[in-house]
């Protein structure tokens, strides 16, 4: 028992004596190397990061996003396109009466894709430019056609879209495929909220003021 208790009150003896002279001997010791943080060098790499960080720090919205954004010069717009079922055609030899216009309205699109004599796209309708309380049986739909219409291929990538959107000035385009037939339609609505997780609404419209700019009060 007595070898017992000398190794003892050695073993406290010598962490005492450590404890008080190791922080002095710092100022001796080499530099200790440090590690460089870990860099994601590879698509693989960033989505086992993404994976193992906890949800406390990187909730699914965030998740979604950095998805969106690594997807966003491989996904095609055939993804994200509403199909040719959910699109309602017009012809240009049809009238806007009160009742057609009623009818678009209440489809929930703003945008109608016109048909000329050889079904092909002419034009496109945007109800938001039609004034209801203008139109008769008599209006013809070319009245309030636009012919700009913008298209692109259904295998396009949403990098490839946005530029389309960008070069043309649209916010509506058709999607076709490699035989130029309909596929559906994209709109850039559509492609901010892929982007974005979320719908960008702004109802201000009066950019081209440089007074309505400098007093505008919505942030």
């Amino acid at each position: 028992m007595t070898n017992q208790n000398n190794q003892s009150f050695f073993y406290k003896m010598m962490a005492k004596f450590t404890a008080k002279i190791d922080p002095k001997l710092e100022k001796y010791r080499p530099p200790k190397k440090k590690e460089p943080p870990f860099t994601p060098k590879t698509e693989e790499e960033l989505i086992a990061v993404i994976k193992r960080t906890p949800k406390t720090l990187l909730d699914a919205k965030t998740r979604n996003l950095l998805a969106s954004a690594m997807a966003f010069d491989k996904m095609a717009v055939s993804v994200i396109m509403s199909p040719k079922r959910e699109m309602e055609f017009l012809h240009e030899s049809d009238f806007l009466g009160p009742l057609t216009f009623d009818k678009l309205y209440k489809s929930g699109s703003t945008r109608f894709p016109i048909l000329d004599q050889n079904d092909q796209v002419c034009g496109i309708l945007n109800t938001d430019n039609v004034d209801p309380l203008a139109i008769t049986e008599e209006t013809p739909i070319t009245k309030y056609m636009s012919t700009d219409v913008v298209f692109v291929r259904a295998d396009y990538t949403l990098e490839m879209l946005l530029a389309t959107f960008l070069r043309t000035n649209s916010s509506y385009c058709i999607v076709v495929d490699r035989d130029a037939k309909i596929k559906g339609f994209v709109t850039l609505d559509t492609l901010m909220y892929v982007l974005f997780g979320r719908e960008i609404a702004d109802s201000f419209d009066n950019d081209s003021s440089v007074f309505a700019v400098a007093k505008r009060t919505e942030k």
